[in-house]
């Protein structure tokens, strides 16, 4: 069936900023995605619309949100902080994402690609006189980073994380029992048995076989057959962590930042190849520290655990520093599914659903966990009751949008980062300080200044702002000419009683 292109600009122009795809014009207009696809090339050659990202088609007066009188920009939010809060954005410069961890000792044992670099993170310790006698908090642990380099400079280091592999990780390479003999001894002998061994049983994942080669399937499931129980000590635990070290780089995905399948047809190394390269490594990096290992701080304290639930001494801690999920950032559970499927920590669907909704908010949220979020006259910052009813009315006009509660989505999530800054505020000796690597975001049409939003936040619980400075650029999956950044936001603890 024919459809004139006024009808086809008329079902693009009810989607608003959030675009449509061709197959959610058709069903709007009840006819085939051939003629609606026609009708959209002949607008864009018009000039009328717009392709976005993800395959979802604009209004022309939508490619450019920033010019748009219903839409509020991040330079007028950055001005209403200023004057409001009576704290200008700064600049910093230095190294900050992951990816400068990759050659480092210690940190290239499991790629946690979503954590900070940890040059950053050893040059704010220093510029904390963070030393021998100090206790660093990270609420948000993730593999480890920050307790490393804590401990690297003599401090006591807390974690806080609820992702299983990211908690072993953190473990083994903070773990001053672990002895590089002895590790390369049963790693050699693990390899061994591996070998001879019968294939253990594939984990849950109905995609399993698609992500990996035979011959790499039936040497990950003999590894897995004799791979040592979660908590039989420090060389058991670095075993299984070589093994997760090994799970993506011999299997036909990604992760870049998020786990895919990687469009390159690479070789890939085979399991018992990879997984003796991951042991050299590890073998290497610690028999390097038995050096200097003297002048390491006590072991690090790992907690498996909500960092909503912060139970720490009041004034203990001197210095905190994380980078927490960014709001409707990455689904880490759908990210690390591997390695939380290989190693045994979830056995089902369900598990990994039960996990996702046990951590910060993000947009793989089931919906039974907003359902407490949709109102919006309560959420913890009046920004946030400006911000919150527009993503609902623009995922309103769409119609059909994957997710029809967004806005109860990121209210939670400013509601659970609010009872982490609650947490850390009361941990922190006065003086001390929380400095946070925060995101903003583009969803649903509607900007959301999350590093302000967290600083007012704190602000509002009783810390004071120290700074915002932004450290680097980023783009919008959606839009790629929507500039969005990631910015270092710092609060301390001011004397005196907390409010």
């Amino acid at each position: 069936m024919a459809v004139s292109p006024p009808d086809v600009r008329a079902a693009v122009a009810e989607s608003g900023a959030l675009g449509a795809t061709v197959r959610q014009i058709a069903e709007r207009l009840g006819v085939g995605a051939a003629a609606v696809d026609l009708g959209l090339q002949g607008l864009a050659r018009a000039g009328e619309v717009v392709r976005m990202g993800r395959g979802l088609w604009i209004l022309r007066d939508y490619d450019h949100l920033e010019l748009r009188d219903d839409f509020t920009e991040p330079a007028a939010y950055a001005d209403r902080f200023e004057r409001e809060e009576r704290t200008p954005l700064g600049r910093y410069h230095g190294p900050i994402t992951f990816r400068s961890n990759d050659g480092l000792p210690f940190h290239r044992w499991w790629p946690y690609v979503q954590g900070y670099s940890a040059e950053f993170v050893a040059t704010l310790l220093r510029s904390a006189r963070i030393g021998p006698g100090s206790t660093v908090l990270d609420p948000f642990a993730g593999s480890g980073t920050s307790l490393v380099e804590a401990r690297r400079l003599g401090a006591r280091a807390i974690g806080y994380e609820l992702l299983a592999p990211a908690v072993l990780a953190a473990r083994v390479k903070t773990d001053p029992d672990l002895d590089p003999d002895e590790f390369a001894r049963e790693a050699g002998r693990l390899l061994r048995a591996a070998r001879r061994a019968p294939l253990a049983p594939m984990p849950f994942l109905r995609e399993t076989r698609r992500q990996f080669s035979r011959p790499a399937l039936i040497q990950l499931r003999q590894i897995r057959s004799v791979l040592p129980p979660e908590g039989a000590g420090s060389v058991a635990d670095a075993l299984r962590l070589a093994f997760a070290s090994t799970l993506v780089p011999v299997s036909r995905l990604r992760r870049s930042p998020c786990l895919g399948y990687d469009p390159v047809a690479r070789d890939r190394p085979l399991p018992f190849v990879r997984y003796a390269q991951v042991v050299r490594t590890m073998v290497e990096d610690l028999t390097a520290r038995t050096r200097s290992v003297d002048r390491w701080g006590p072991p690090a304290e790992v907690h498996s655990g909500d960092s909503r639930r912060i139970d720490l001494p009041p004034n203990s801690v001197d210095l905190a520093i994380t980078s927490p999920p960014y709001v409707n950032g990455l689904d880490y559970v759908m990210n690390y599914k591997l390695d939380l499927a290989w190693l045994g920590y979830v056995d089902s669907y369900a598990e990994l659903s039960a996990l996702r909704t046990a951590e910060v908010a993000c947009d793989n949220l089931p919906r039974e966990a907003t359902r407490d979020f949709l109102a919006t006259d309560e959420a913890p910052d009046p920004w946030l009751r400006e911000i919150l009813p527009r993503i609902r009315e623009n995922v309103a006009r769409k119609g059909t949008y994957r997710r029809d509660d967004m806005h109860g989505i990121v209210h939670r999530y400013f509601r659970d980062l609010a009872e982490v800054l609650r947490g850390v505020l009361a941990a922190l000796r006065p003086g001390g300080r929380f400095v946070l690597v925060v995101g903003d975001s583009l969803l649903a049409g509607t900007y959301v200044p999350g590093d302000l939003l967290t600083a007012r936040i704190g602000r509002r619980l009783g810390f004071r702002i120290e700074s915002v400075d932004v450290a680097r650029g980023r783009r919008s999956g959606q839009r790629r000419q929507f500039a969005l950044r990631e910015s270092i936001v710092t609060l301390s603890r001011p004397a005196g009683r907390i409010p």
